[in-house]
């Protein structure tokens, strides 16, 4: 089937409806498959060599959505929870860029004169901040030890401590700014609105907690005393 002759006349096109339709017609739409491994692979090796086109069309979100219809659902909850474990990792490097914007906020800051991280309330507010930036990274890390295709309770837990982390260490960071952190030309509020958005990414905490819990009430053992350590150490891989 040739592929690349259609293709290539029609990058002269300039109705993006007559393109779309040009698109599907030649059968582009349908290159993407579900892999043998993890994600969507070629049909045959076309895409690589026609490179990148700026083309005002969902494309490839039409390409991912025609690959992904056919699979299965749990193929699919696979591919969301290597999205949720690549999300939590983003939250994690997102918190650690908060906790030091206000580590050295809090150093230079001056108010009733010495600096701001020298009042107890703000070092408590700092010591809880890399609470979560710890607790976040500890458990994104944890999911990436398990590979390209971590377990989807791996997977849960993983996104489940990362969102559930955002609403506080984007509070408190937004407390020990002040009201500088939302001006347009100081970036904290830019960090925040990511992480914000990243929570939601690949499933809330809400969506993750469900699936881990409904894993755990599906392993063996589920009413036996100290089950849920067993549990919890078989998803750890400890």
């Amino acid at each position: 089937m040739d592929l690349l002759g259609p293709f290539e006349r029609l990058l002269d096109a300039h109705a993006p409806d007559a393109l779309g339709s040009a698109l599907d017609a030649a059968g582009y739409l349908d290159l993407l498959v579900p892999g043998t491994g993890p994600g969507l692979e070629e049909a045959p090796p076309v895409l690589r060599a026609l490179g990148r086109r700026a083309i005002d069309l969902p494309v490839a979100e039409a390409m991912a959505a025609r690959a992904t219809a056919a699979a299965p659902s749990d193929s699919a909850l696979a591919d969301q929870a290597l999205l949720a474990v690549l999300a939590a990792n983003e939250i994690a490097g997102g918190g650690e860029a908060l906790l030091d914007m206000c580590l050295a906020h809090a150093n230079t800051r001056r108010q009733f004169g010495r600096a701001i991280g020298q009042f107890q309330a703000v070092q408590h507010q700092l010591a809880q901040l890399a609470e979560q930036v710890v607790l976040v990274r500890v458990a994104a890390e944890a999911a990436c030890r398990a590979g390209p295709l971590p377990p989807v309770p791996l997977a849960a837990m993983a996104k489940t401590v990362a969102s559930a982390a955002v609403p506080v260490m984007t509070g408190i960071a937004h407390a020990v700014h002040g009201a500088i952190g939302i001006t347009r030309d100081f970036p904290l509020h830019r960090i925040t609105g990511q992480l914000h958005r990243l929570r939601m990414t690949a499933g809330s905490e809400s969506f993750w907690a469900e699936r881990l819990g409904t894993a755990r009430l599906a392993a063996a053992g589920a009413g036996e005393p100290g089950a849920s350590l067993g549990f919890v150490r078989a998803v750890l891989g400890g």
